[in-house]
């Protein structure tokens, strides 16, 4: 009898541990996929002055950066497709502006809705970054986002710490 109430005990822990172990892994795609993107973004910026004048001042160069436009519908569309399971995206998700300019799609499938939002241009332009998920499916939704903005030399510069809310939700 005792034998018993252990193994249930340590099965319960065991599926308990488990299901932590999978849901951790699934956010180390939003973590890594906002980052990469964060870094993508931050390069894009600071060769967008590139096509500009051969002898142009520096200063008057380094107004015109930018990030690539923002991205016209998250990826996916629907909040629902990664709500409690994963999303199969297609080669055609990603061929639009930003995704294509960074570099970025997702061949396997998502957990998160990915979106990129620029505003502004030289020292005032700004990008985000975003991963939003339903992993347990109750429709609190997590969060992951970073932040890229130039600095005061007019280069990009990505933000430390990417923003977690509700990590695991």
């Amino acid at each position: 009898m005792n034998f018993l109430a252990l193994a249930a005990i340590l099965t319960a822990v065991g599926m308990y541990a488990l299901a932590c172990y999978v849901r951790h892994g699934k956010t180390t795609e939003a973590m890594g996929s906002v980052t990469r993107l964060g870094t993508s973004a931050a390069e894009y910026y600071n060769k967008s002055d590139a096509t500009q004048p051969t002898g142009a001042q520096p200063e008057a160069v380094h107004a015109m950066r930018h990030f690539p436009p923002s991205s016209r519908a998250p990826v996916p569309e629907d909040p629902l497709s990664v709500r409690a399971k994963r999303y199969q995206s297609n080669a055609a998700d990603w061929t639009t502006s930003p995704w294509r300019d960074l570099g970025f799609s997702i061949v396997q499938p998502q957990c998160y809705q990915y979106a990129f939002d620029a505003q502004g241009a030289g020292m005032q332009a700004k990008a985000t970054v975003t991963a939003q998920g339903d992993l347990d499916g109750d429709g609190t939704r997590s969060l992951y986002s970073l932040g890229i903005a130039p600095d005061e030399s007019a280069t990009a510069v990505v933000t430390p710490q990417v923003t977690r809310r509700d990590p695991e939700e």
